[in-house]
């Protein structure tokens, strides 16, 4: 088992066993046990993504893993998701232009994108993209939210994962990484995802380390 593979499935099992959450879906894409990984970073450099190796080592054998979940109270206000792609086909799948232009200077940017996160089960519209350009070693990655602005994280392919593991998809987690004030009214429904999120998970998931995150939040308010 592939080293993300295998912390993607402990998200998988942390998240089911948990008695705060609920799984509402949960699936991975084709592929799967005996993937065989040999010569696919030698043809992404041919096709013109030569990846950095910390990149690389990301790989997990499936198009996709994805995970929903909401809280098991009803009272709670704590809701995630995620539908993750694996770092080998990112570059094959592009954006709905179409369906996510709002101005007609969106269309440049989002010709560039390719999915890397897509966060759409349960109906709020938003995805996290890779920005691929020939010849770069480190994408950036852009977070497309249909109600707010599109914005850059301050993030790359593998921290997005290992914030991913963390957070296990928390709606909104990753305007922790990105220029976004928070505390405007607009935001209102993601901060107290996020509050709720930082105030139960240290002691769920006692094995990570939350303060860096909660450190993020306060920052943005």
């Amino acid at each position: 088992m592939f080293p993300y593979e295998r912390r993607l499935e402990q998200v998988f099992r942390e998240v089911r066993e948990s008695p705060l959450l609920d799984v509402v879906d949960q699936h991975r894409g084709p592929g799967g046990p005996g993937a065989d990984t040999a010569g696919l970073y030698e043809l992404l450099a041919e096709d013109g993504y030569p990846l950095e190796p910390r990149l690389l080592e990301c790989f997990f054998p499936y198009r996709n893993m994805a995970l929903q979940w909401r809280a098991a109270a009803s009272d709670t206000p704590l809701v995630g998701e995620f539908d993750v792609v694996s770092i080998d086909v990112t570059p094959d799948i592009r954006l709905p232009i179409d369906d996510l232009t709002r101005q007609d200077s969106d269309r440049a940017l989002l010709s560039e994108l390719r999915i890397l996160d897509d966060i759409s089960s349960g109906g709020e519209g938003r995805l996290a993209a890779m920005r691929f350009h020939p010849g770069v070693t480190n994408p950036e990655i852009w977070f497309l939210d249909r109600y707010h602005d599109y914005v850059r994280l301050e993030l790359d392919y593998r921290d997005y994962l290992d914030n991913l593991l963390i957070t296990k998809g928390a709606t909104g987690w990753q305007y922790l990484f990105a220029d976004v004030p928070l505390g405007e009214r607009e935001y209102g429904y993601i901060l107290e995802n996020l509050r709720t999120m930082l105030r139960v998970f240290p002691e769920q998931f006692p094995d990570y380390d939350y303060a860096p995150l909660a450190t993020r939040l306060e920052a943005r308010l």
